[in-house]
């Protein structure tokens, strides 16, 4: 029944309320700020003082526990207790410290009990912490060992047991909280505070109510921003990541970590995936923060219009057939996007830089005219065919000739056909080219000049043709007979068109 009574008068002191609301904090608080207040990994210093509190044997025979006037009458003077403690903060939540309560516990002096006069304890001991939440109001528990020296008589001035207590961390700035606590000390044996051992198992000398400050050792250190990772330009509606690297190893923790992209768009954490919806140029800002301070830095990113490669809608060349020597309207439209550049080849060596440019074939034949477009995402290409034909009224001699050549052609291929009269008196040249205007076909013949060896000669002969059209035409010769130009057909077959054809010379 006195033990009962004694953990009964225990619960209904004041330090048991505080601890109790210490707790209540613990259940009440939010921890959502945790990453963002408290820090860790450092050592820290607690100073304070309150009022001290004695309960045992004695208590439990009269009812002036905890206050009872005869503590201050009758005792050896007000009950106070001064405490301090070094430590280690390992984490958030879990420390680990070493300090000392002392002072004052009023007893009662009873006949019973003659000889108690000196009251002051000292209680060194070793607590391991745990806070609870993360604010700027933090609640702890704390539970360790500790030894109780002090007293008028041997041997019971010594005694040990465990130590319980529970308070409330307010944080007042970077470096320093204000705390407020209770605790209580159960020693053993019983006799070792008071010399008494009827009626309980243990003493308690506690700290009623006590408050203190508590001041980091070591500073904390505030985050730097190493680096931000991220593209310079990127296409909208594509994801992409941006890293920071910050002095995590240096920085005291916990770290919070804010991403801004510019669009409204948020997100936590080192690394963050983000799309631009629009095209435009934003301001990507990043923070990092801790209790010792925040940095900050920002990085540009334009995000421009998804890529489009062209292709080629239309392709076309007009008239078809064409005549030689007549203007070929090319023309082409492309999607894409902009800009978009056109590039023709012709087929006969020709090129243009246009969507719809002219160009005039010299020479009978099929041609294959290449487009390609391209623009800063692609290129496509296409091809278009275009005959060529001999003019209306083109001189051939022969029904033989006329028939296998019916147009004339820049490129090479086997030899025509000869007539079918090859007297060896008849002089015979080789037409490669014939058009209607004579400045048209002096650069032609000078190309092949240029292009066939000694003793082949090459000149432009003009004569009408059955429609009363002058004609020009690059002539190859003369030689004496079919067999000859023949010949020469066969052995330079790639040096000239495949159109080429025999004519018989005046």
């Amino acid at each position: 029944m006195v033990a009962l009574r004694s953990v009964r008068t225990l619960v209904l002191s004041a330090g048991g309320a505080v601890l109790l609301v210490g707790l209540l904090f613990g259940v009440l608080l939010p921890s959502a700020h945790a990453q963002s207040q408290r820090a860790d990994d450092m050592f820290y210093g607690r100073l304070g003082g309150g009022l001290s509190d004695f309960t045992s044997d004695l208590s439990s025979w009269r009812p002036t526990h905890p206050f009872g006037g005869g503590k201050f009458t009758r005792g050896a003077g007000p009950p106070f207790v001064f405490v301090g403690e070094v430590g280690y903060q390992f984490s958030p939540h879990w420390a680990l410290g070493i300090g000392i309560q002392g002072g004052n516990y009023p007893v009662e002096v009873y006949p019973e009990i003659e000889g108690i006069s000196d009251s002051y304890r000292y209680t060194p001991r070793v607590l391991g912490r745990y806070t609870m939440g993360g604010g700027a109001v933090a609640p702890y528990v704390d539970l360790g060992v500790h030894a109780t020296l002090g007293g008028d008589r041997p041997p019971t001035r010594i005694g040990a047991g465990p130590s319980v207590g529970g308070g409330v961390d307010i944080r007042l700035g970077r470096a320093a909280s204000l705390y407020v606590e209770s605790r209580v000390n159960l020693t053993v044996p019983s006799g070792a505070v008071d010399g008494s051992d009827s009626g309980t198992r243990f003493d308690v000398t506690g700290q009623l109510l006590g408050i203190g400050l508590k001041v980091h050792l070591t500073a904390p250190t505030p985050p730097r921003i190493i680096r931000l990772e991220g593209p310079d330009t990127l296409d909208t509606g594509t994801s992409v990541t941006f890293a920071a690297t910050v002095n995590e190893e240096a920085a005291d923790r916990p770290l919070d970590y804010q991403w801004d992209f510019g669009d409204g768009a948020t997100a936590t954490g080192r690394t963050a995936t983000h799309a631009y919806d629009r095209p435009g140029r934003y301001v990507v800002s990043f923070s990092a923060r801790n209790r010792a301070g925040t940095a900050e830095a920002s990085t540009a990113v334009v995000a421009e219009p998804p890529p489009e490669p062209p292709q080629i809608a239309t392709a076309r060349a007009a008239p078809e057939p064409a005549a030689a020597g007549a203007a070929v309207q090319f023309s082409a439209a492309a999607t894409g996007g902009n800009p978009i550049a056109y590039e023709w080849r012709f087929g006969d060596g020709a090129s243009a830089e246009a969507a719809s440019p002219t160009h005039t074939y010299e020479t009978p034949g099929t041609y294959t005219a290449r487009l390609r477009v391209s623009n800063p995402d692609g290129d496509d290409t296409r091809t278009v065919t275009v005959r060529v034909a001999r003019p209306a009224g083109a001189d051939t001699s022969g029904a033989a000739a006329a028939a296998q050549n019916p147009t004339d052609s820049s490129g090479t291929g086997p030899p025509a056909v000869p007539p079918a009269d090859t007297s060896a008196q008849e002089r015979w040249g080789i037409v490669v080219a014939s058009m209607s205007e004579e400045g048209q076909a002096a650069p032609v013949a000078r190309r092949y000049r240029e292009r066939l060896p000694e003793p082949l000669r090459v000149e432009v002969r003009g004569a009408e043709s059955d429609r009363g059209v002058r004609r020009h035409r690059v002539v190859i010769g003369p030689f004496e007979g079919t067999e000859a130009a023949q010949q020469v057909l066969r052995e330079r077959a790639e040096m000239l068109p495949s159109g080429a054809w025999l004519l018989r010379l005046e």
